[in-house]
């Protein structure tokens, strides 16, 4: 005779207990509906056993108000959530895997493909509006099945966006797992510096307090990889040193662009032998989309540089003063576009920001220079300003990661295409 608590009369019978926390009044139980017989995993928090406390209940709160809002193959369903005389439960899809910490030793291609997942699951969460920060990835986190399907579970930490956190006095995370920053306000890179020690357990076989004793002596946030993986593909652990830097600056600085950056330097290092499945070679359709839409941009743009030179050869005189203020013009261009994309890279709600700039500082160059010089100069600080808009919009072209599937040649080819198609439009036009 077990001592279970009895949930027949709310559809669902408890089976064998799976864990306990009992500082966050938490048990976790492997439980059947009754009404489909499934197996669920039900969360029952117990505000009112010793120990418990109300974060232990804010994060029962928190956890169900995000898995709600999820629907992802790499995350287990959230079901349905009951009010009991013991205390509140959340059922949720039942996974039949085993945590990271009591899987057998993956090899590195196996790692990879782990990693790979794994972070496809960040940038899910990093587009939600707000987007939602974990807080607490580690290898007990992590399930895996036999068939090495990867799952992300224990939302209980998670936070949509990190406004929510600031000046909260609950510490929360694992340490040795968690981002330095993290103490005080996270980021989407925080996430990303869990994963990344996350795979460095991985790779090594050892538990995060012996990695932590291979740190460096001045600063403990800081691994040292290259002495703790000296025969590792160079590419992958300069991939894994940006992943686990103490500084946030230095990190990559969300999970789209890690993702990117690792699809780039797996398929340099093997494309026969990749360790992706034949469906995660496919072009996907964002792909696709931006594929085609940069295409016609830098097609649009080479069309009206080639106008834009001939109309600036036959209407403006061409002087020291007229092409130093181009030249001007074009930096402060290059500067300010790049800066636009990395102000729109950091946080989703940064894009309107990182856009005004982009679009604002040309037009008021080209507004102002009419206004003070002239509209010949203006013309002319016109035009430059779309040369760089070409040649920065082809560099961000060259790193679209559908195009890193194909060797340099034909990515060259396209590029090369798309201009001389440009060129020969702006010409008929002329």
């Amino acid at each position: 005779m077990n001592d279970f608590p009895n949930l027949d009369e709310y559809g669902y019978k408890i089976e064998e207990q799976l864990g306990c926390n009992r500082e966050g009044g938490r048990i976790t139980w492997k439980g059947k509906s009754l009404i489909n017989q499934k197996t669920v995993v039900i969360k029952q928090f117990r505000f009112a056993v010793a120990d418990s406390s109300w974060s232990g209940y804010k994060a029962y709160e928190q956890e169900i108000k995000i898995l709600q809002q999820l629907n992802h193959s790499g995350i287990p369903k959230y079901l349905d959530g009951i009010e009991t005389e013991n205390g509140f439960c959340l059922i949720q899809q039942y996974i039949a895997a085993t945590n990271l910490n009591n899987y057998r030793a993956l090899t590195i291609a196996e790692v990879k493909k782990v990693t790979l997942k794994l972070l496809e699951i960040l940038v899910y969460l990093q587009q939600q509006n707000p987007p939602i920060l974990h807080r607490d990835i580690k290898p007990d986190n992590i399930l895996l099945s036999d068939e090495l399907r990867v799952y992300l579970i224990d939302f209980g930490f998670a936070s949509l966006g990190s406004k929510d956190v600031m000046g909260s006095s609950v510490f929360k995370g694992t340490p040795g797992f968690i981002a330095p920053e993290q103490i005080v306000k996270p980021t989407l890179a925080s996430d990303l510096y869990s994963l990344g020690m996350t795979i460095v357990c991985l790779l090594s076989n050892k538990n995060i307090t012996e990695i932590r004793d291979l740190a460096s002596t001045d600063n403990p946030y800081q691994l040292k990889l290259k002495s703790l993986f000296p025969e590792l593909d160079r590419h992958f652990r300069s991939w894994l040193e940006k992943m686990t830097n103490a500084k946030t600056s230095k990190r990559f600085p969300n999970a789209s662009i890690a993702l990117d950056t690792f699809l780039s330097i797996n398929s340099l290092d093997s494309p026969k032998t990749s360790i992706l499945p034949k469906n995660d070679l496919q072009i996907d359709n964002l792909a696709k989309t931006k594929t085609i839409a940069a295409t016609s941009a830098i097609v649009s743009l080479s069309s009206m540089s080639v106008w834009g030179i001939t109309f600036v050869n036959r209407n403006t005189e061409f002087t020291a003063v007229n092409i130093a203020i181009a030249i001007l013009a074009g930096i402060v261009i290059g500067i300010t576009e790049l800066s636009a994309i990395e102000i729109a890279k950091i946080d989703n709600s940064a894009r309107v920001q990182g856009t005004v700039l982009g679009l604002g500082v040309p037009i008021f160059l080209v507004g102002a220079s009419s206004i003070i010089w002239g509209i010949s100069e203006a013309v002319d600080i016109a035009a430059t300003i779309i040369i760089i808009e070409m040649l920065i919009l082809s560099y961000f072209w060259w790193q679209i990661p559908f195009l890193k599937q194909k060797n340099h040649k034909l990515r060259f080819g396209f590029l090369f295409a798309a201009i001389f198609t440009g060129i020969t439009l702006g010409l008929r036009l002329i």
